[in-house]
């Protein structure tokens, strides 16, 4: 039985390292890595401790008990929380739907054949799902009725998730900065060649309404 259950115990721990690590690998800008990442770690040092320990007194493995069950409780607790975090990543990677403005469907090459036939400029809006401002960007400057207006009547409106599909391409293309200091979100007006005509984070950071709204009147 106690075979059973040390078997266990260690077919647990390493479950949990190797979500842990899978987290760790796959989404690195957490909010509080150095927690998550003592999480894992703590889990693995208590199976060296309860392996060589097992002749200590009584009184000493109740403790030991004890340490095992925080450990893992702490472990649990943190893996949950950024299961959220994840989950939350996922939901924020459709943004472009909470916004008024019509993003293109198509390929970046596609839209720039589009732009340069129909003689216009392109709205390129590169994010990410865990970008603060990003969301927020979208849900109130490109919510407003003048800006909205403005891009999709002068505009082909692209949006690209920076960490998804063609998005890291175009990422690596635009975003002036070399990883891992990229800035989101990315804001640029470009020519019908693709070229970068208007910087906007670069001069306004993330714009308000109010900002975007006085930006866009040179384009109107």
């Amino acid at each position: 039985m106690k075979n059973y259950l040390n078997k266990l115990f260690y077919f647990i721990v390493f479950i949990l390292g190797l979500i842990g690590v899978y987290l760790i690998i796959s989404y690195k800008p957490f909010a509080d890595e150095t927690n998550f990442i003592v999480a894992i770690i703590i889990p693995f040092l208590v199976i060296i401790f309860y392996k060589y320990f097992n002749s200590i007194r009584i009184a000493f493995k109740v403790l030991k008990a004890l340490i095992v069950g925080l450990a893992l409780f702490y472990s649990f607790m943190m893996i949950f929380h950024r299961f959220i975090y994840f989950t939350e990543v996922q939901n924020n990677r459709k943004i472009h739907a909470q916004s008024a403005v019509n993003f293109e469907e198509d390929n970046f090459q596609a839209s720039l054949k589009k732009a340069k036939k129909e003689h216009i400029l392109i709205f390129l809006d590169i994010y990410t799902g865990w970008c603060g401002p990003c969301l927020h960007f979208s849900k109130t400057v490109l919510k407003d009725g003048e800006v909205s207006r403005v891009l999709n009547s002068k505009f082909i409106n692209l949006k690209y998730d920076a960490e998804v599909g063609e998005g890291i391409e175009v990422n690596k293309k635009y975003n002036k900065r070399a990883y891992p200091s990229y800035i989101y979100p990315t804001l640029l007006i470009l020519d019908s060649d693709g070229n970068i005509k208007e910087d906007i984070g670069e001069k306004y950071d993330t714009p308000d309404i109010k900002t975007m709204q006085d930006l866009l009147k040179k384009y109107n």
